[in-house]
Order: C-alpha cells, then structure tokens, then sequence
C-alpha cells in the first residue's frame, strides 16, 4: 500500500510499504518531496494528479529495489570517512 501525507505548507511524505519483516513487522519507506511550484500547489486537481505520480514513482523505486535508505551519520564518523577516502586517493 502506497500513500501520502501533508507535512507542511508545501511539503509532502510519500509511503510505500515493502513487505514484512521476520517478526511480521510492515516495512515502510519514506521520501519527504517539497513543491515550489506555486501554481501548483493552488490547483487541487493538479497537485493530486502530481502526488498520484510521485508516489508510483517511488513506489516503482521501491519495489525494484533501486531506493536506497538515507543513513543517519554522526559528523564524526562521517570525518572519519572521509579521512580514509582522501587517504586513498593521495
């Protein structure tokens, strides 16, 4: 199952469910999409239609496994990180 909420004035979260987990927990992925377009965001019709399509677009990512989870990093690991990537390359 696929949806949306409002998050703000112009910010939306789109949900897709990924199956279950091994204790038969639901796995959920989220995106958080902003709408600039001001036009857009005064037409009901035409946002919905623009949600709808974003949405099976994520929902189309999810599914074929091509959405990876954004990984929450502390700073210090991620100078850490790159330390060793710059270490590499000199």
């Amino acid at each position: 199952m696929a949806s949306y909420e409002k998050r703000g004035e112009n910010s939306w979260r789109l949900i897709v469910e990924a199956g279950y987990d091994a204790n038969g927990k639901r796995i959920k992925r989220s995106k958080s999409i902003r709408i600039e377009d001001a036009a857009l965001l005064k037409t009901k019709k035409r946002l919905q239609n623009y949600l709808d399509e974003e949405l099976l677009k994520f929902k189309i990512e999810v599914e074929a496994g091509e959405y990876i989870k954004p990984e929450k990093l502390l700073f210090g690991d991620f100078v850490k990180e790159w330390e060793k990537s710059t270490l590499v390359r000199n």
